[in-house]
């Protein structure tokens, strides 16, 4: 629905109120007009007269000023909705709690990087065009008028008029260029497609660095809950120690301890509060929104059940920016096509039509004619441009070719270490499940003996820490594990390829 028409339904439901209020003071009864005092246009009341109460007054005002209390109150509501949905129908961050899959689309719709990538397609693809521009002629038009400072004459000859006007067209067709333009077409078709291969990988790019925002807004919301919990219980041996205090069953350095690990606490909460907000703002600047937001804990990932040298294979089939190495390697090889065709003589086609206009006429003016002529060129001598050109190509190739195997290499440590990094995270999980498990179990047997003066404070104290160490450690490995099979799926190029970026609002 539209502003503009919730505003003439509010416009024409106000004018029904005022027509229905002006009918309600006013009948139609046989031939005349009557009034509410019932007298017609001489003043006279009619044998048949009935009072105006079956339509009273006070009735339509009353149910009238309801009905636009109603439509009055819809037209906020709406206006609201309105004002909070974007064009196009799109939620934006501040009216969803996002789970990684709409942190991904997003990122897709507007990450700068992309975005970028995107108009290197858009030239690539004028590109190609500027390619296919040379196959075809060229017709060039030109005119001009020319004043002269006297007129000469030989006898009864003219030779030089008052002025004169001219128009020249020429079409030019190349025949041959020694293979350039196909070699040309060939380099633009080839950058179109490593500009497609360019904007998937900066795609990919984008996923991942969003997903590593994503995860540490997870971290540090989990952080904070977990000081959070650290502070209760601080709060509860600062009770604890203030109680036996008073029956003297400690000294008052117990009842200082537990109050400053408590003011500890406390400090440490809003450290991570601070933190929670520094991860968002860096996740909505990835995302290039304003708007507050919070995430949703996704589901567990499951990494691929591969060897590492399947991975490897992997990888140098589906990585996009190794098939960029790949293409910039054959872009390589056509520059040195390009570069020897300049060695080649080239042929081209010229038609002419040529008009001219004297005043007064010179004795051997043609006032127009056409020609056409087949040009060979070839050139003798240009400075050992084209040996330097050629030169140049071919480095360019031996490059491309280093590049290629170093990327290749690269490939190859990146999908082991995010292997590796897998297999270390399973391993210190379980590990670290233990160690919670006995953490927890530690200290509520300390807390309890610390209740009956059987453990310090101290003890109580480091059983605390050791539980807050194993609630820490736990959480970022298991957040570290799905990193690492994000990153290993990122490795051998397969991020959610099935994710798409949402239509952009017209």
């Amino acid at each position: 629905m539209k502003w503009s028409t919730l505003l003439w339904t509010y416009f024409l439901m106000a004018l029904k109120m005022v027509i229905d209020l002006t009918r309600s003071g006013r009948f139609i009864r046989g031939k005349g007009v009557e009034s509410l005092q019932g007298e017609d246009m001489n003043g006279r009341r009619p044998q048949n007269f009935k009072p105006a109460l079956k339509r009273p007054f006070g009735n339509a005002v009353f149910f009238n000023f309801i009905f636009i209390c109603l439509l009055t109150a819809f037209f906020i509501d709406a206006r609201k909705v309105l004002a909070e949905e974007p064009a196009g129908g799109v939620r934006t961050a501040a009216e969803m709690t996002l789970t990684l899959e709409d942190v991904w689309k997003m990122t897709l719709l507007a990450g700068d990087d992309i975005r970028i990538a995107g108009e290197g397609v858009a030239q690539a693809q004028a590109s190609v065009d500027k390619a296919l521009s040379t196959f075809l002629p060229r017709i060039t038009a030109e005119t001009g008028i020319t004043k002269y400072s006297d007129r000469k004459v030989s006898g009864s000859l003219v030779t030089q008029p008052d002025d004169s006007a001219r128009f020249d067209l020429k079409i030019t067709q190349p025949l041959y260029t020694g293979g350039t333009e196909w070699s040309a077409r060939r380099l633009a078709r080839m950058r179109l497609e490593k500009s497609g291969a360019t904007l998937g990988y900066a795609r990919q790019s984008a996923m991942l660095r969003a997903a590593r925002a994503f995860f540490s807004v997870l971290k540090s919301q989990k952080d904070m809950e977990i000081k959070r919990a650290a502070l209760k219980r601080a709060e509860e041996r600062r009770k604890v120690a203030t109680a036996r205090f008073k029956v003297g069953e400690v000294t008052r350095s117990a009842v200082l301890r537990a109050e400053a690990e408590t003011a500890n606490g406390e400090a440490e909460l809003i450290r991570a509060e601070s933190a929670i907000r520094d991860a968002k703002s860096f996740l909505k600047r990835t995302l290039n929104v304003t708007e507050d937001l919070n995430v949703v804990e996704p589901e567990a990932f499951t990494a691929a059940n591969a060897s590492e040298e399947a991975l490897i294979k992997t990888a140098y089939e589906n990585r996009l920016d190794y098939k960029g190495s790949v293409l910039d390697q054959k872009l390589a090889g056509e520059g040195i096509t390009y570069a020897k065709g300049n060695f080649l003589p080239s042929v081209r086609l010229e038609g002419a039509y040529d008009w001219k206009k004297q005043n007064p006429t010179t004795a051997f003016l043609v006032e127009d004619s056409v020609n056409a002529s087949v040009v060979l060129s070839y050139p003798l001598f240009e400075g050992g441009l084209r040996k330097a050109e050629l030169s140049e190509a071919r480095s360019k190739l031996r490059e491309s070719e280093l590049r290629r195997h170093s990327l290749m290499r690269d490939i190859e440590v990146e999908v082991r270490q995010a292997y590796n990094s897998i297999e270390s995270a399973r391993a210190v999980i379980d590990a670290y499940k233990k160690q919670l498990s006995f953490a927890e179990e530690d200290y509520k047997m300390v807390f309890e003996q610390f209740k009956f003066g059987i453990a310090t404070t101290v003890d109580v104290i480091d059983a605390d820490s050791t539980l807050i160490s194993a609630q820490r450690s736990l959480m970022n490995s298991s957040y570290d594990l799905q990193l690492a099979i994000l990153e290993l799926n990122y490795s051998t190029g397969v991020l959610s390829p099935g994710i798409q970026a949402p239509k952009r609002s017209q």
